[in-house]
């Protein structure tokens, strides 16, 4: 295992491990409306966002590692260590699954880093369009956004990338450092 996806794991697991206290677990607080009609139930105890973005995290994680692994063991009681334990479940995968695997912890520890309100780590990488350092996350368009002038769509527009899209570029720009360091 590189010592980047040890480290994006580490960092995914740790934020895993923040959004699942049971502090963030409540509704947040309703904006004061001047017009609003009163509501006939009470609302939901829970933030129902972030339990299906929990959810959904832990069940993309262990499907991936019970096809790779059918003899995988069963899930860590913490959240926290569901990264290492996808990691050890799968270290003897083919190079593609690997792969895989290195760009959705890479994706997830962004996701995680935007919800906890981190929004600086999409600055931490580059433009997969120009390739400088000047993206920013656009919270409404849920994209990370391109503020070199020059880096615009045929449209011209400024060029938006998915998390996904940055996870991939950091697992090849690792895996491309790694080859050309041997």
């Amino acid at each position: 295992m590189a010592h980047s996806t040890a480290a994006s794991a580490h960092t995914a697991g740790r934020a895993l491990r923040l959004l699942d206290q049971p502090d963030l677990r409540h509704q947040p607080a309703p904006i004061p409306q001047a017009r609003r009609a009163t509501a006939t139930a009470p609302s939901v105890p829970l933030n129902l966002s972030l339990f299906d973005d929990l959810t959904h995290t832990v069940s993309e994680v262990a499907d991936h590692a019970r096809r790779v692994n059918p003899a995988a063991g069963p899930l860590p009681d913490d959240l926290g260590r569901l990264y290492d334990w996808w990691i050890d479940n799968t270290s003897d995968a083919d190079t593609d699954e690997q792969a895989f695997r290195d760009t959705v912890i890479e994706r997830h520890r962004l996701e995680h880093a935007i919800r906890l309100g981190q929004t600086e780590e999409v600055c931490k990488n580059p433009c997969p369009g120009c390739g400088c350092w000047g993206l920013e996350w656009d919270g409404v368009g849920n994209r990370a956004l391109c503020l070199n002038r020059r880096c615009r769509t045929p449209d011209g527009y400024a060029s938006t990338w998915t998390l996904g899209r940055l996870a991939v570029q950091k697992v090849q720009r690792t895996e491309m450092w790694r080859r050309n360091a041997t």
